[in-house]
C-alpha cells in the first residue's frame, strides 16, 4: 500500500523528472547568441560561449590546473549538447518541435509547485501528539505487518582486555534506576560502543552494521530474550535481547513512530492544498474572476 508520504515525494520526483528535458530545449532557443563585444571562447553555427558564462561554472579558489580541466569539460559539453541540438532541429518534423505548449505548462506547474511549497513551509502544523500516531496506528495495524524479523536489544562493546565485565553484566540485568546509572556513566567514557535504549527495535541488519556482529548470529541470538556474551572482531561483546518480532507480525508501534508521523504530516500537506485550491476557486467565482460559457446551439 502506497501511503502519503510516497505519493507526494513520487509525485515531485516524477514531476521533475518529466520537465528537465524541456527546461534544455527551451534554452537551447536562444542560448548564448552573440550579443557582446567580448571574444567568445566557442562557436556551434551562430550560438556563442563567452568567458563570462564560463567563469560562472569555475568555483572560486579553484587551482590553475582545475580551473582549466572544469573549463575543458564544459566547453565540450556545451558543444556537444549544441551540435545534438541542431542535429534534431534539421531532423525533426515541424510539428514536433513546436514546445511552447509544453515549456508554459512546465512552469505553470513549477510556479504552482514552488507556491505549494512556500505555503506548506509558513502553514503547516508540524506538531504530532502521540495520541495521534498511536490512534492512526491502531486504525492501520493491518499495514503494519514486518518484511523482516526485527529485535529489540541493547548492547555494550568493550575492549577484549577490559575487566569490568562482571559488573556491565550485573548492570544489564538489573532493572533499577540505579544500575542503569551506573552503567550509563561507565559506557559513556570506557565502552568502544553501546546502545542502552531499550525501547530501540534493530533489523538484523542494521544492528550486524552496528555492532560488527554477523547477521546470521544476530539472527540466531534474536529468537531468544536472554543475554549473549561472544568476542567477534575486535572487541567483546554483551547483547541482552529484550524482545524480537518476526516477519510477517504486525509491527510494534515504537518501530512504526517516524513512519506514522511522516505519513500525518504528509497528510496534512495535500490537506493544505486541496484548501488552497478551493479557496481560489471561490475566491475566483465571488470575484467574478473566471466564466464558463456554454456552447450556442445551432
Amino acid at each position: 500500500m502506497m501511503n502519503c508520504e510516497t505519493r507526494f515525494s513520487l509525485h515531485h520526483h516524477l514531476f521533475f523528472t518529466a520537465c528537465l528535458p524541456l527546461l534544455f530545449l527551451a534554452s537551447s532557443c536562444t542560448y548564448f547568441k552573440k550579443q557582446s563585444d567580448e571574444n567568445p571562447v566557442a562557436r556551434v553555427y551562430d550560438q556563442y560561449l563567452y568567458a563570462e558564462e564560463l567563469r560562472s561554472v569555475i568555483p572560486s579558489g579553484a587551482s590553475k590546473e582545475d580551473s582549466m580541466q572544469l573549463a575543458a569539460t564544459y566547453i565540450n559539453n556545451w558543444i556537444k549538447q549544441h551540435l545534438l541540438v541542431r542535429k534534431a532541429e534539421l531532423n525533426l518534423p515541424e510539428e514536433k518541435k513546436d514546445v511552447q505548449k509544453q515549456l508554459d505548462d512546465y512552469r505553470n506547474s513549477l510556479i504552482l509547485f514552488l507556491y505549494q511549497e512556500e505555503l506548506v513551509k509558513q502553514r503547516l502544523d508540524t506538531t504530532v501528539r502521540q495520541t495521534e500516531i498511536e490512534t492512526y496506528y491502531e486504525a492501520n495495524k493491518q499495514n503494519f505487518a514486518l518484511k523482516e524479523n526485527i529485535v529489540r536489544a541493547v548492547y555494550v562493546k568493550l575492549d577484549k582486555q577490559n575487566k569490568a565485565v562482571n559488573k556491565i553484566r550485573k548492570w544489564l540485568n538489573d532493572a533499577d534506576a540505579d544500575s542503569k546509572n551506573k552503567l550509563n556513566e561507565y559506557c559513556s567514557t570506557q565502552a568502544l560502543q553501546f546502545s542502552l535504549d531499550e525501547y530501540k527495535w534493530f533489523k538484523p541488519e542494521e544492528l550486524a552494521k552496528e555492532t560488527g556482529i554477523a547477521q546470521n548470529r544476530i539472527e540466531q541470538m534474536a529468537r531468544n530474550t536472554t543475554v549473549y556474551e561472544l568476542e567477534e572482531n575486535d572487541g567483546y561483546f554483551i547483547v541482552k535481547i529484550l524482545e524480537y518480532q518476526l516477519k510477517d507480525d504486525i509491527s510494534p508501534l515504537s518501530f512504526e513512530q517516524n513512519t506514522i508521523r511522516n505519513i500525518i504530516l504528509n497528510k496534512r500537506k495535500l490537506q493544505l492544498i486541496e484548501q488552497l485550491e478551493k479557496d481560489v476557486m471561490n475566491e475566483g467565482a465571488t470575484k467574478k474572476n473566471f466564466e464558463i460559457y456554454t456552447p450556442k446551439k445551432n
